[in-house]
């Protein structure tokens, strides 16, 4: 039974001109960005009526571009930082055609090192929102190393319907899943780069009938509260509407062939729903750490949270790992953005043989390193450089921004 709860887990989630390297007070901004209000009253899983939320777009935030092409940032009296929009050089077999994003506003002191720990959530009041109208259930208890690397209680429950909810074994680790609308979701909606991928046939702007995107993505903030987990937010919303999840329904059979018995047999406006992918935000930069300790791409299919919600309330619910900080240590600097480039084509032209590489983007991070503790691990700032070796497969890189040295997960 927990194979069919972890199922969703599919195949997966610079330079810039020399600059001050003094960086920034944060002062958070942009659509999709949102932090939990410590009043909001806990949402039901099943939504009858519209909600208003007061969530802004959920566009991903980008700083303002100046006239000459760069990103700049400046507040007040601080120091200003400039991020040129692209970077394009071509260095032995490397080719850098980058986008540099720095999503936030940045702020001297404003960068920091820290340590984190894992987010723990409140499975009774989980139980009470997932549960507490399921009748008749069956529970399987197990034990599994928690994130202190002790053994640590985790338990599923699955109703006759086939309606699951689990919890741990690390702290915040919940996954809930209703049985009518998902599995038509998971074979109609892909964002995972593969030959089957779909995502951008769904709209990340355009409104549901049954609710708005912003509405809908109230109701995942309010179960995150109710849960007790506190974090600020930056999310993508798709628009699943039931005619495009109609036109990309795929099944396969355990040769490989599509069977099509297990299509849906009606599909109706009643099966339109959001799927959120939701980032942690961090002083103003989302959070990276390799999800569920093997999977190291960044990316949308590997954010820690995701929800789908419909008419009928929420169909879907994981958390992954989510983090509280503390021990923040200001007075970071960056290295020069030259040496960022310079690692990346140091290291791509010592590959023996004839490959070339294209690197096409370069964002900055707040990156959890789970290999430095357990249960307390070190933050610091870090650039993520992803691309692909030309004709063949992806690939990402991580640099520490402080030292522009490579970081191995």
């Amino acid at each position: 039974m927990r194979d069919k709860i972890w199922k969703q887990n599919q195949k997966k989630r610079v330079l810039y001109r020399a600059f001050a390297c003094t960086v920034l007070s944060l002062c958070l901004y942009g659509c999709g960005k949102t932090e939990l209000e410590s009043n909001t009253e806990p949402a039901s899983v099943k939504q009858e009526q519209k909600t208003e939320s007061g969530v802004s777009s959920a566009e991903t935030t980008k700083i303002e571009t100046e006239s000459d092409g760069e990103q700049g940032v400046e507040l007040g009296e601080g120091q200003r930082i400039t991020f040129p929009e692209n970077f394009s050089e071509t260095i032995g077999n490397v080719t850098f055609n980058m986008d540099i994003v720095v999503n936030g506003d940045l702020t001297e002191g404003s960068v920091v090192t820290a340590k984190a720990q894992i987010q723990k959530v409140n499975q009774e009041k989980a139980f009470e929102l997932f549960f507490s109208d399921i009748a008749a259930y069956d529970t399987y208890d197990y034990e599994e190393e928690d994130e202190y690397g002790k053994m640590a209680h985790s338990v599923t429950y699955v109703s006759p319907e086939e309606t699951t909810l689990s919890f741990g074994p690390v702290s915040s680790k919940l996954e809930y899943m209703e049985r009518d609308l998902m599995p038509a979701v998971r074979n109609t909606f892909v964002t995972f780069e593969d030959n089957r991928y779909n995502a951008d046939l769904y709209s990340r702007s355009e409104q549901l009938s049954f609710m708005t995107r912003e509405e809908a993505f109230g109701t995942v903030q309010k179960i995150l509260q109710a849960l007790d987990i506190n974090m600020e937010t930056d999310y993508t919303g798709y628009a699943l509407d039931y005619a495009t999840m109609q036109t990309q329904e795929y099944y396969e059979d355990m040769n490989g062939n599509i069977d099509k018995s297990q299509y849906k047999a009606q599909w109706s406006e009643a099966d339109d729903c959001y799927y959120f992918y939701i980032d942690q935000i961090y002083r103003g930069l989302p959070f990276y750490h390799v999800y569920n300790k093997v999977l190291g791409d960044a990316g949308e299919i590997h954010a820690p949270v995701q929800a789908v919600v419909s008419a009928e309330g929420i169909e879907y619910f994981e958390i992954e790992k989510v983090f509280a900080v503390s021990e923040e240590n200001g007075g970071v600097s960056l290295a020069d953005m030259d040496m960022v480039v310079k690692t990346a084509a140091d290291k791509f032209n010592q590959v023996l043989g004839d490959s070339a590489y294209e690197i096409v983007k370069a964002q900055l991070y707040y990156y959890v390193d789970l290999s430095s503790g357990m249960g307390v691990y070190d933050v610091k700032p870090a650039w993520i450089l992803s691309g692909s070796e030309k004709g063949g497969k992806k690939m990402q890189m991580i640099i520490d921004a402080q030292t522009a040295e490579e970081i191995l997960p």
